[in-house]
């Protein structure tokens, strides 16, 4: 009877442990698994507004009539306000950034020259009423700060007036086709909202404006600075 009531109560002890044991499995859960930051990716589509400063055109008004070069009677310097929007997309590949990007712009860039040629008082103005661009960016992204250089399309409209003794000879608007190059400075402030700080040289191209018999070669362009404001989708 000894032996039979000792072999029971190891088998109780030994149930008893193994129900505790048992208690413990289902209590006790694995730890759990902490998520790496994916930190900040610049890929995906976007849209924004900008506003900036045109300055710093060069053209040169030399005036021809029936072919023969008169001279030169001073520069175009266009200048004024910018502003406008812009639509993109950037895809991110490590730390570089490639993207494409349009941009449509008002725009109130004019000036003025006058001078005489062969005793002849002869003034020019020229204004550049809206523009656009079509442009790949290529930049190198530190995590929410981004460098890029931008160049591409530049299309806009061009106007172009010219008087001789103060009777209008030339009064022509055209739609024209050039290149625009540039860089900037873009930062995530946000997951979905950026601004930059851009630099751009547009230029039109040269073209040949004529009336009457008088001519001159326009070449519009100019410089820009602007800042924006980006929604990242």
């Amino acid at each position: 009877m000894r032996n039979i009531s000792a072999i029971g109560l190891f088998f109780s002890a030994l149930a008893l442990s193994g129900s505790a044991l048992a208690a413990d499995a289902v209590i006790e859960t694995a730890p759990e698994a902490v998520l790496a930051d994916p930190g900040f990716s610049w890929t995906g589509f976007y849209a924004g507004v900008n506003a900036g400063y045109g300055f710093g055109g060069d053209d040169e008004v030399g005036v021809r009539s029936g072919g023969v070069y008169l001279g030169n009677i001073g520069t175009i310097e266009q200048s004024g306000f910018i502003g406008g929007g812009q639509i993109g997309y950037n895809y991110q590949i490590n730390n570089w950034v490639i993207g494409l990007e349009a941009d449509f712009q008002g725009a109130g860039l004019e000036d003025s020259t006058a001078g005489s040629v062969d005793g002849i008082g002869v003034e020019a103005e020229s204004s550049i009423d809206w523009f656009g661009t079509l442009r790949p960016r290529v930049g190198y992204a530190w995590d929410r700060t981004l460098i890029y250089g931008t160049g591409g399309l530049a299309y806009g409209r061009v106007n172009y007036k010219a008087a001789v003794e103060g009777d209008t000879f030339l009064d022509q608007d055209k739609t024209r086709a050039g290149w625009v190059a540039g860089a900037g400075i873009e930062h995530a402030f946000t997951d979905h909202l950026t601004a930059k700080l851009e630099y751009q040289y547009v230029n039109f191209g040269k073209y040949t404006v004529s009336e009457d018999g008088f001519s001159t070669e326009a070449t519009p362009d100019f410089h820009s600075v602007r800042v924006g404001l980006n929604y990242k989708f």
